[in-house]
């Protein structure tokens, strides 16, 4: 199952749900049937970008996603979701009960018993007390979970849903092959032994790993093997943590090493795309360098581009995005309400531990600038609104408390995937931190009295 470059760059883009590759013929096409609803959309997710389809008034929806050849990808509807396994050209349709979502999924069409499989059948992990083994022994154990995994998959009798057992042959050999990385770590901790340095046969087992697949680099488990194993494998740069200087150095190992321009530039893709995403656009241009020298391909650059201008967006000096709120009464705010005073905002729910375990830092905090010009904002991110409305009433929160709601274009614009998250904006509605030190920190404090006219 060799595919050209173009094939390869289509499955990645589809894979990130980006539009544009492929021809509408080869779109797969699910159409979503909720009996009795409890939520008004559904949402599919593959790697790290979410796409939602509303559901219309009869509980339906449909789902395209563009150019795929083969796909994994999870199907939520409120917090639980199923696997779904489709090819290019798939036409199927998803049928379940808004409220028994996981027991009445069904998933019909060509696909369907791979979908099954994939939600009836687990890979198990070794326990963590087997890191203290010698790590052939280790191997030998994971190989044995590998094999027993691979039995199960060929008895379900998949050979004729596609290109599924292949796919997932290499999805269970990177999948087992992840927990080699960790023995090192794994085994100091298990066994109290800090000075255990691993010999060559584990970095010669590790290299065995590292095979240039156009078909497995569109597979999780493959890449994300493969970029932790160049840090692993690269001796020089070893010892290298902070996520810049690594991302760098990973870019420049695979580069270095992989011949398969189709494997390498969508590694490098994988590596530069997902640094952007999680930590922005300041200071990158080493890895840009490297990301522009050999990435050519105009889908993968697109997607580059769509998140390095996510980024442009919530820049410090920048006017904020702005939102729409409600507060306990209903009454509407948006961030002009706020304007001549600075805003120190707590992205936040009510079932999100940390957020609450900085609530007693934001109340003091608040005390010792009740005078200063600045309102502490919380915005919660709740899906349930009636838990956050219970919090407000039970008078365990501060400052302005306002509902913004999941999955808000405010939300989005700052590229938030992980509460809690404080911003600190301006007297003007200019951003002076996207990412700002939480009350717990001494920094806050400090920043806070720095502003010019804030007392």
């Amino acid at each position: 199952m060799k595919k050209s470059m173009k094939s390869v760059i289509c499955l990645l883009a589809a894979m990130l749900l980006s539009a544009g590759c492929g021809s509408v013929s080869d779109n797969i096409i699910l159409t979503v049937n909720v009996q009795e609803p409890s939520a008004n959309e559904v949402v599919i997710v593959c790697h790290n970008d979410v796409k939602t389809f509303p559901l219309d008034a009869d509980g339906k929806a449909e789902v395209v996603l563009d150019g795929m050849e083969a796909a994994y990808a999870r199907l939520f509807y409120g917090r639980e979701f199923r696997w779904i396994y489709a090819e290019a050209g798939d036409r199927a349709s998803v049928n379940f009960n808004g409220r028994d979502f996981v027991n009445t999924f069904v998933f019909e069409g060509e696909k369907g018993p791979a979908v099954k499989y994939l939600n009836n059948v687990r890979l198990t992990a070794l326990p963590d007390e087997d890191y203290a083994l010698p790590f052939t022994e280790y191997r030998e154990r994971l190989s044995a979970r590998e094999n027993d995994a691979l039995k199960l998959m060929k008895a379900a009798g998949l050979g004729k849903a596609g290109d599924f057992e292949h796919m997932e042959e290499g999805r269970i050999r990177y999948a087992y092959a992840a927990p080699l990385l960790m023995h090192p770590v794994g085994h100091r901790m298990m066994t109290g032994n800090m000075s255990y340095v691993p010999d060559e046969a584990y970095y010669d087992v590790i290299g065995s790993y590292m095979v240039e697949d156009r078909d497995w680099v569109n597979l999780d488990e493959y890449r994300n093997f493969v970029v932790e194993a160049a840090h692993v494998l690269d001796a020089e740069n070893r010892e290298v943590t902070a996520p810049y200087p690594r991302t760098v150095a990973q870019m420049r190992f695979i580069a270095d090493r992989f011949k398969s321009p189709e494997v390498r530039d969508v590694l490098l893709h994988h590596l530069a795309a997902s640094y952007v995403f999680q930590y922005g656009i300041d200071d990158i241009q080493e890895m840009e360098n490297i990301y522009l020298t050999y990435v050519q391909d105009t889908v993968l650059l697109a997607d580059y581009d769509r998140k390095h201008e996510k980024w442009e967006l919530s820049k410090p000096g920048k006017v904020s995005p702005d939102f729409r709120a409600v507060d306990i009464d209903g009454k509407e705010w948006t961030l002009a309400d706020f304007r001549g005073r600075y805003v120190y905002i707590d992205m936040w729910a009510t079932w999100c531990s940390p957020c609450k375990r900085e609530m007693p830092y934001l109340k003091e905090l608040e005390k010792d600038f009740h005078d200063a010009e600045i309102v502490f904002l919380g915005l919660s991110t709740d899906r349930d609104k009636t838990k956050w409305e219970e919090m407000v009433k039970s008078g365990a929160l501060t400052g302005v408390q306002l509902y913004l709601g999941p999955r808000s274009t405010f939300q989005k614009a700052y590229n938030i995937d992980g509460i809690p998250r404080f911003i600190l904006l301006d007297k003007e509605g200019r951003i002076i931190s996207n990412d700002m030190s939480r009350p717990s920190s001494d920094e806050t404090a400090k920043t806070l009295n720095s502003l010019e006219g804030i007392r």
